[in-house]
């Protein structure tokens, strides 16, 4: 039993001093295997209304699930969160995506440039720099899909450590004062 508690002890100190700060990088949709010529789907949708940015997302999703082999969830029928800008000159913002798994960003210009932006983010950033490709204003963001907001990871072992390093001091006081 001492020889368990020990290695269970040494374990929990190995999982905590493990860095927990490692988290996904964006992961930008709406370039190139994902969009045309590679697939059918254009590098902007057709509006912006919600519905059409909703599917063209999800389109983007499938096509980055078939060509990596992962599994990204599908997109909300809703956006979780929309912003619109009323100043036509922003073209750069710091905005908080904590909780959120996609992003899309409609940024002013023609049709034929880049105007709109599909980020997947992961759920696990906390702030996202917006910047336009075009020199054009923001007109709007949404985030979308919210994940459920669970514990801090880092704090949830740093307890679960204390506990076992406490159950190992009990467990060798009562050796101890048995032995």
């Amino acid at each position: 039993m001492k020889h368990f508690i020990h290695s269970l002890a040494v374990s929990a100190a190995a999982i905590i001093l493990l860095p927990t700060a490692a988290q996904a990088l964006p992961i930008r949709l709406d370039t190139t295997p994902y969009i045309s010529p590679d697939t059918s789907i254009p590098g902007n949708p057709s509006n912006q209304g919600q519905g059409t940015v909703r599917d063209w997302l999800q389109d983007l999703v499938n096509a980055y699930n078939a060509a990596n082999n992962p599994d990204l969830p599908d997109v909300d029928s809703q956006p979780a969160f929309e912003y619109e800008e009323e100043q036509t000159d922003v073209r750069s913002l710091e905005i908080s995506v904590a909780g959120y798994t996609y992003l899309t960003v409609h940024w002013g210009g023609k049709k034929k440039t880049d105007h709109t932006q599909a980020w997947y983010l992961g759920g696990t950033l906390d702030t996202f720099e917006l910047v336009s490709p075009t020199g054009k204003g923001l007109s709007g963001y949404r985030l979308w899909n919210e994940v459920p907001r669970i514990p801090d990871g880092g704090s949830t072992l740093t307890l679960l450590g204390l506990g076992l390093l406490g159950l190992l001091a009990w467990s060798r006081r009562t050796q101890s004062s048995v032995g």
